[in-house]
């Protein structure tokens, strides 16, 4: 069913279409026409971008902009719409052109930022953003999409002092926390537990809180909570190693072996096969009843992974 959003839109195109055949038909070459004509091929590019069709209003943007080309908003729209298709190239030329009359315009220097981005021009898309914190320090949206993008190119020296700029803020989100924590580790100002910890208070549904949070406990000697951490990490994802890793601490650290040997039987049990950590739990030295462990292991011995002449062809 179409909307009734979706009715008037299409209804203005047609409006539109006959707004600019009266006017070419019923004006002489004045700019009062032109201006007219301007606005409604304009108008025609916003409507044809809320519909979604983006070939149609880019080219009617292109044919506003051929009548003025001075008129910026459609130079702006026209840059948008060629990101928003695909063509990056030609909407970042756009937007650079439109930069030289408005060197500080920060809505073309974002949508420009995003445009590099598409493009996968990363650090170009980083240097824009860093151009805007320098008129606009301050701007949440655009420390938000620095830091993403930093931290996803480990750029941890470079993003620490924007992290600390969006706490400063009062950006209290789970993402925000997690980077600074991440950063802080990287870094080696801190185990990041202050704000691994933030990061779980406001999305503990998310595992990698959860892991980021379990490492910074572990370094901080709190086994306790590292063992209810991988109970809630279990919840989400029984993965083997994490019933390893919940056993090793039990056996090791916390010399609890009725809850110990049975996460280590579920490990085992689950195929899991990380020999380097085994043997670590093998030849631990300070292991209370070790003979009991090494029986898991007999009795579970670890599930061997298919070589490839193994692997069964499937037939027809």
């Amino acid at each position: 069913m179409i909307s009734e959003y979706r009715i008037f839109i299409m209804r203005s195109i047609i409006i539109l279409y006959f707004s600019i055949l009266i006017i070419v038909l019923s004006s002489c070459a004045s700019v009062s026409y032109e201006k007219e004509l301007v606005e409604a091929y304009y108008n025609l590019g916003n409507a044809y971008s809320d519909l979604g069709k983006l070939e149609q209003s880019s080219a009617a943007f292109v044919r506003a902009l051929q009548i003025d080309p001075s008129f910026p908003s459609a130079a702006f729209n026209l840059g948008l719409v060629q990101i928003q298709s695909g063509n990056y190239q030609s909407g970042i030329k756009v937007l650079e052109d439109l930069l030289k009359k408005e060197p500080e315009n920060i809505l073309v220097l974002k949508v420009l930022a995003w445009g590099y981005f598409q493009n996968n021009s990363i650090l170009k898309s980083i240097e824009i953003y860093e151009s805007i914190v320098k008129i606009d320090p301050f701007n949440v949206d655009v420390l938000n999409n620095l830091t993403i993008l930093m931290i996803s190119i480990l750029m941890y020296e470079d993003v620490y002092p924007y992290l600390v700029r969006l706490e400063e803020a009062g950006v209290e989100t789970g993402s925000n926390y997690y980077n600074l924590g991440l950063t802080e580790r990287e870094l080696e100002i801190s185990t990041g537990l202050k704000w691994f910890e933030k990061a779980y208070e406001k999305e503990s549904s998310l595992e990698k809180n959860v892991i980021a949070l379990i490492g910074a406990l572990k370094i901080d000697l709190d086994y306790n909570r590292v063992v209810e951490l991988y109970d809630v990490l279990l919840s989400m994802n029984s993965k083997p190693e994490f019933y390893f890793d919940k056993a090793f601490i039990l056996l090791t650290s916390i010399e609890d072996y009725e809850k110990g040997i049975p996460a280590l039987e579920v490990a085992l049990q689950k195929g899991f096969n990380d020999n380097e950590k085994i043997d670590e739990l093998k030849n631990y030295n300070d292991l209370l009843d070790k003979d009991k462990i090494l029986g898991v292991f007999i009795d579970y011995p670890p599930i061997e992974p298919l070589i490839e002449s193994e692997v069964p062809e499937i037939q027809d």
